[in-house]
């Protein structure tokens, strides 16, 4: 195993009775601060045990028959840390380079991805995920002074866009758009969908899924696939152009809604 961490080097004895001595290999691409190891059929996140959002448990377990999304195959609190054991969903993230040359799987599979949630009945979804509480959320990281603005858009803050922080949450309060109510995955971004090659094979990161407005996930997908494709990582793909995503999905573009979740994900 990759012992990266004094975190990771005690693994309980009922988890580790599953992955049967295979070893395990950091992943270095989420954002996410908890550890993260792949094997070869499993995923193990490990995280704090307070203070820290465990509710990808219940989700998961909901979404299962719904959705492709991984099995809990173990959960587990001890030593002061949350142990998540899950299935490994099959196939890469779509953001991968073999994917993001194939415009027409990636969008493919980003269509289906959404349609497979919105095919989910909105009423019975016991999670909500809506603006009030990302609103409630941005408040209390700006009023506490957590709130990093460094991951944020360039143009979100300073000459052309909001004075701060406090401003954009005043204007996101002022013009809260009508709900198109689905079931959204909340994080709905390259990394966290899966293809075969051929297909749609899952999503990952379930955390914040729940019942919300569709164009949190459209506004989101269309901002990952700008970012994957304009050189925001690194490299550029000519042939992506983010729009088709909405052709793609059979949805109208909304440019005011595309813009107020694009910023409301910005405080969030």
């Amino acid at each position: 195993m990759n012992n990266r961490s004094e975190d990771i080097i005690r693994i309980p004895a009922s988890i580790a009775a599953i992955l049967g001595g295979q070893n395990g290999k950091m992943d270095e691409l989420g954002k996410s601060r908890a550890h993260v190891l792949l094997f070869e059929d499993y995923v193990l996140k490990i995280r704090p045990a307070e203070d820290w959002d465990t509710a990808d448990v219940q989700i998961l377990q909901w979404l299962a028959g719904k959705a492709p999304v991984p099995q809990v195959a173990a959960h587990e609190v001890s030593d002061g840390r949350d142990w998540l054991l899950m299935t490994r969903v099959q196939g890469k993230e779509l953001c991968k380079p073999e994917i993001m040359n194939n415009p027409a799987l990636l969008l493919d599979c980003m269509a289906e991805a959404l349609h497979i949630l919105w095919s989910i009945p909105v009423d019975d979804c016991p999670f909500e995920k809506t603006v009030a509480d990302n609103l409630s959320h941005a408040e209390t990281a700006i009023l506490t002074g957590c709130f990093d603005s460094s991951d944020c858009e360039p143009e979100t803050f300073g000459p052309g866009g909001f004075d701060n922080p406090e401003a954009l949450l005043n204007w996101l309060k002022r013009n809260l758009p009508e709900q198109d109510r689905a079931v959204v995955h909340g994080d709905f971004c390259l990394p966290n969908l899966f293809t075969d090659g051929k297909k749609f094979t899952g999503f990952i990161d379930v955390g914040k899924a729940g019942a919300g407005d569709r164009w949190m996930d459209l506004a989101l997908g269309w901002r990952s696939l700008k970012h994957n494709s304009d050189g925001h990582y690194g490299k550029i793909y000519p042939n992506i152009h983010p729009d088709d995503l909405f052709r793609a999905a059979g949805v109208p573009k909304d440019e005011e809604k595309l813009r107020y979740y694009i910023l409301l994900d910005e405080l969030n």
